[in-house]
Formats: C-alpha cells, structure tokens, sequence
C-alpha cells in the first residue's frame, strides 16, 4: 500500500527568523510520523546546518540538501544522490564577482569556503552553525572540482545585476536560483528541489499524487509544482504563490498546521 509523503522547506517555511521550530509543529510532525506519513526536507542547506532540525523533528527518511544537489539517507549513511558544479567553472566566474560588492560563499566537501570573514559572512556561519575556512588563494582554489553549489549575499539590487552576468559565463553548466531577496546561488544544471523530490518520491515509493510540498521561495517553486499538491507559505513571492495549489494560512489563522490538518487529516488532528 502505498504511502504519502511531505515535502517541507526549512528557512521561511518550518523556521522562521527565530532560527527555532514551534514547539507545537514538532509535536504534530511527531504524531504524524508515527500514523505512517513519510516527512522529508528540502532545503538549500548543506547537511551540517541541518542536523539539529533533523533530530528535533525525528525524521528516518532520506533528506534533500543543497537545492536539490544532495539527497542523503542518514539512516543508510549513504547519498542518493551527489551533484556538482563543473571544474573551473567557479574559476571563470571569480572574474565577474570579485571586485562586486558581495559576499560569496563555497561549498564543497561538506564544508564552507569564504574569500573574507567579513561581518555577513560570520553571522550565516553562525545561523548554519558552521565556521567558515577563508581560501588563502582563490583564483587555485577556485580551480578545483567538486564544488557543490555557491552563494552570493548582497543586497537585492546587486544580485539583479549580478545574476545575467554570472549566467552568460555559466550557459547550460549552472543554473542561478534565488533562496531569498539577498541571496543568489549557482548550482549544478540538473539541480533543483523538484527533481529531488520525484527522484525520492521514487525511491520511497511513493506516487507524485500523493506527494504534498511546501515552500516560500523562487527555489521551491519546481518542487510545488510538481507536487500532487503544492503548498506556498503566505510571504512567498506573487509567482510562487501562483504556482501553488494552495496558500497556507497566516499564523494568526493557524498557520501552515492548519492547512496540513485539512489536507492529510489522516496524520494531522
């Protein structure tokens, strides 16, 4: 018999900016878990910067990281799968970004790169819980495979700018996402939440019609969409809004758990 599974971004959907999960989300995701859903993320995060919400939550199933880079299993201890930006192609694109004002960010290894520790660069390590290794030469560095995604902090303008820049040098080698109004990534080509998703929603199992995703930002609109049922949060962009088949309510009329009671009544009560 086949299961139904939920599919949740992390930041601006379960955690605000509080950085903490409601108490009250927890203990339903719980309970849930327990009547048999099946509970994933899916997030821009690398898996360090996930973990504490992973135990807090007690989700077993495979988990997807990196806009859709990376899906781990934590209970098998191994990838489904493991995407990465082509050799070189951060080398090339150093020529667009250095001297413009933002702040990059490389992930590679598990681990977080930065060209300077400068003040917006500490407080992201600090929200992922990860210290950020400064690359003593960038342009070597850069040079090096197995980069997984990079993210650019700067003010909204900026990265408007900025971003048909880093396309023209990326072509078909990356794509550029936007995960917030500050903050642009370029990740693998084939990346994306939404492939993720039908990848995992195989490998569980599970039909895509009996998939529900939810999400609040341009990365998760794939995802939505190709959801049997496509939640945005209410302070999504208008596009992803419109992409979704539903809006979850805001917090003064119950939030997302409200909309999840009505729509999976099975396992939310």
């Amino acid at each position: 018999m086949a299961r139904d599974l939920l599919v949740c971004d992390l930041d601006g959907t379960l955690v605000d900016s509080s950085l903490e999960l409601d108490p009250a989300l927890v203990a339903a995701f719980r309970l849930a878990m327990e009547r048999g859903l099946l509970i994933s993320l899916a997030t821009g995060r690398m898996p360090p910067g996930v973990a504490r919400y992973r135990d807090e939550l007690g989700l077993t199933a495979p988990l997807i990281f990196y806009n859709g880079a990376l899906i781990r299993d934590p209970a098998a201890g191994r990838d489904l799968l493991a995407l990465t930006l082509p050799r070189g192609l951060l080398r090339e694109a150093y020529e667009v970004f250095a001297h413009a004002p933002v702040h990059p960010l490389f992930y590679r290894d598990d681990r977080l790169y930065c060209l300077e520790r400068t003040f917006p660069v500490q407080a992201y390590g600090e929200e992922q819980g990860i210290q950020p290794h400064v690359i003593a030469a960038p342009e070597e560095f850069l040079a090096l495979g197995a980069f997984v995604k990079t993210l650019f902090m700067a003010h909204p303008a900026t990265l408007a700018l900025l971003r048909p820049e880093l396309e023209a040098v990326a072509g078909e080698r990356a794509r550029l996402v936007m995960t917030r109004t500050d903050y642009l990534e370029m990740i693998p080509a084939t990346a994306s939440k939404g492939d993720a998703m039908r990848r995992l929603a195989q490998h569980l199992g599970v039909p895509l019609g009996r998939v529900v995703a939810v999400g609040d930002q341009e990365n998760d609109r794939e995802m939505l969409v190709a959801a049997g049922l496509g939640v945005a949060m209410p302070q999504a962009p208008a596009p992803v809004r419109e992409a979704a088949d539903r809006v979850a309510p805001l917090p003064r009329d119950g939030g997302l758990l409200a909309l999840l009671r009505e729509v999976l009544p099975a396992y939310f009560v």
